[in-house]
């Protein structure tokens, strides 16, 4: 080997990222590409310290070239989100909750308004004075009208009463609903279309100007967004509302195509795991479901022209783009980049703008070009400085019934086989979720964490999960922890036999669904010596009854009150008497998609049983975590308690 040239100094060593580190990355999202495919509308999120939610800031950057991006004018400490071009692409639409100029208003406007911006990013200038802060908007075509939905204003004598503290609940009964307002940018006053007792969840313009379809619901919950909304049109000369064109609608966006002759939108299949995206004809009523062959999960779409679609989902672990004709369905694969999450636009070029990955970069802005994938932007430059776990691909096949199974494995960095590592068996969400080939790095994705510290993370994606077509993910149906498990099992299996695993250095952990296997597997299995149980359905027919997603459950297991026992026999908490290996329990006490009780039940049981356990609560924790200090906690705690257990 030859010497060192004089005055060089050797490589620096990779920095090990820390929790601290992975919770201050700023998170990159919401790409939208001009009509005429040259500027890209992003947005950035970046963590903030004590208790605050992060700053969200709008950039602008060329989609093509290498200048750097530059945030809008006149951002500074405000909060700006959900970007929108105008069809002429002249204007840039968004959120923001920017002081508004000009005298006071009777009644005082809410904080959050839609404002607008030039191509370049210049001249911002309200658009709205809306009593409740926008929640969402669209612009008609001709660029005169604006739609937006903001919450019914409580009445002077509903604020008396909330004042008061007089303030009981009827459930069940919602008093204020999200309605649909219309503007005349020329300057008309806004005037509100939609009936009382209606929440509108989305809305979209025709393209003559003249129709609104909407998504609508009949209550005000999370559980009619997801599971209990239909899709109407609404006539803008007298406000009537059609019957409507889908009864069980999806939370897909609604989009008219360019000529107006068909809507997209989504509808979700009678047990609420998965949905269909159609094409509809309006004129006709025939519909086309979109790629309904594709051997994976449909995630979004765009119209390119009115006859074409480019659509977004999850094949395996790696993303995919499709060209889809919208009169047939059928589709062929554009590109194959790494994704974790739908998040897309196209311009009239074809050229599309959506958030990627790479194994060692979080998500950042990239584009699709004639076929060719370009990062675009670099919003976290130090994580090339850090220690990168290896990233490898997974399929093997199951055991039960001869299904490819895939997922994803991370060791850490420069390990060679042969010597066999303490692994981490890490399950996701859902359980219609799944794992992703590429970056691996929050407070709940701790495979890039752990891979720098000496573990192997394996993260399967057993049936259930998307990515394998919509049977696949049904085949959770009546059947949680059971082929599921044995999925999962396999997996280790092959590991262990390829000398990855090391059997006696081998736990499992997750959040949500991946909280429900890590506590039914010590349940089931004397394999894992330690399991990290985070937000955990622990008795699934008491967090049925108890969620605020109520119709989740009873797709998988039907109604909890008459089919009990099967509920019983799929609830860890049945067996926690067998469990031996020690248990760390993370909640959020403010999570209403999985209730606190549920930790405390398997806590307070293993407890009883003499089970080595420990419980950490986390203040004002939802089922989501946003709160930098509770996602660096986790990830310490995880990691301490694999070094304590694993090591």
């Amino acid at each position: 080997m030859g010497a060192m040239p004089a005055g060089a100094q050797a490589p620096a060593s990779p920095h090990l990222p820390t929790p601290a580190d992975f919770v201050a990355l700023a998170q990159v999202g919401d790409p939208q590409i001009s009509p005429d495919g040259a500027r890209i509308a992003y947005g950035v999120a970046t963590p903030q310290g004590d208790g605050k939610p992060a700053h969200r800031q709008l950039q602008l950057i060329a989609a093509t070239g290498k200048a750097a991006p530059r945030p809008l004018d006149g951002a500074g400490k405000a909060d700006d989100s959900a970007p929108q071009w105008s069809a002429d692409g002249r204007q840039l639409l968004f959120l923001s909750d920017r002081a508004l100029p000009g005298p006071e208003a009777t009644p005082k406007p809410a904080a959050t308004q839609v404002w607008r911006v030039d191509a370049e990013g210049r001249q911002a200038r309200a658009l709205t004075r809306a009593a409740s802060d926008v929640a969402s908007f669209a612009l008609s075509a001709d660029g005169t009208q604006l739609a937006y939905l903001a919450i019914d204003p409580p009445s002077p004598a509903m604020q008396a009463r909330i004042a008061a503290k007089d303030d009981a609940v009827e459930v069940d009964h919602p008093r204020l609903f999200k309605r649909l307002w219309v503007q005349d940018l020329a300057g008309g006053e806004a005037r509100v279309l939609s009936p009382p007792g209606l929440q509108v969840q989305d809305v979209a313009w025709a393209p003559d100007g003249r129709t609104l379809a909407l998504r609508v619901s009949d209550d005000t919950t999370l559980n009619g967004y997801w599971y209990r909304s239909r899709v109407v049109l609404l006539s803008l000369a007298d406000g009537a509302l059609s019957p409507p064109l889908e009864p069980m609608a999806s939370a897909f966006p609604l989009q008219f195509s360019p000529d107006g002759t068909r809507l997209l939108y989504g509808r979700i299949a009678p047990y609420g795991m998965v949905a269909t995206v159609y094409a509809h004809e309006l004129a006709s009523g025939k519909r086309v479901a979109l790629a309904e062959d594709w051997p994976g999960t449909l995630w979004l779409a765009r119209w390119q022209d009115s006859r074409t679609l480019i659509a977004q989902g999850l094949h395996g672990v790696r993303g995919e783009f499709l060209r889809v004709d919208a009169a047939t369905g059928a589709w062929r694969t554009l590109a194959t980049p790494q994704i974790a999450y739908p998040s897309f636009s196209t311009a009239r070029t074809g050229r599309a703008a959506f958030i990627g990955l790479r194994d060692a970069q979080p998500a950042e802005v990239w584009t699709l070009d004639g076929g060719k994938l370009t990062a675009r932007t670099d919003t976290n430059p130090q994580v090339a400085g850090w220690a990168h776990g290896q990233v490898r691909e997974l399929a093997w096949t199951s055991s039960k019934d001869g299904r490819r199974i895939t997922g994803v494995l991370l060791t850490p960095p420069g390990w060679q086989a042969g010597t066999p590592l303490p692994t981490l068996v890490q399950v996701h969400g859902g359980p219609a979720e799944a794992w992703w080939s590429g970056w691996m790095g929050s407070w709940h994705d701790w495979a890039q964490l752990l891979s720098t510290r000496g573990y192997a993370v394996f993260l399967p994606n057993p049936r259930g999960s998307e990515g394998q077509g919509r049977a696949f993910t049904e085949l959770a149906r009546h059947d949680w922890g059971g082929a599921d498990f044995q999925d999962l099992l396999d997996g280790v299996d092959m590991l262990e036999r390829e000398g990855v695993i090391d059997p006696q250095r081998l736990g499992i952990g997750g959040w949500s669904y991946g909280g429900y296997m890590s506590a039914w597997a010590v349940t089931q299995s004397k394999r894992f010596k330690t399991a990290i149980v985070g937000a955990g359905v622990i008795d699934i027919g008491a967090a049925a009854l108890t969620t605020d997603v109520p119709t989740y459950a009873p797709g998988y297991f039907g109604d909890p009150v008459t089919h009990r026992a099967e509920y019983d026999a799929h609830s860890p908490i049945r067996y926690v008497d067998r469990v031996s290996a020690p248990v760390l329990i993370l909640h959020g006490e403010a999570d209403a998609r999985v209730p606190l009780s549920q930790g405390q039940m398997f806590y307070r049981a293993l407890k009883i049983h003499g089970t080595p356990v420990e419980m950490v609560t986390y203040p004002r924790g939802p089922h989501w975590f946003t709160e930098q200090a509770a996602g660096r906690d986790v990830q310490q705690r995880v990691l301490d308690w694999l070094d304590t257990h694993l090591r």
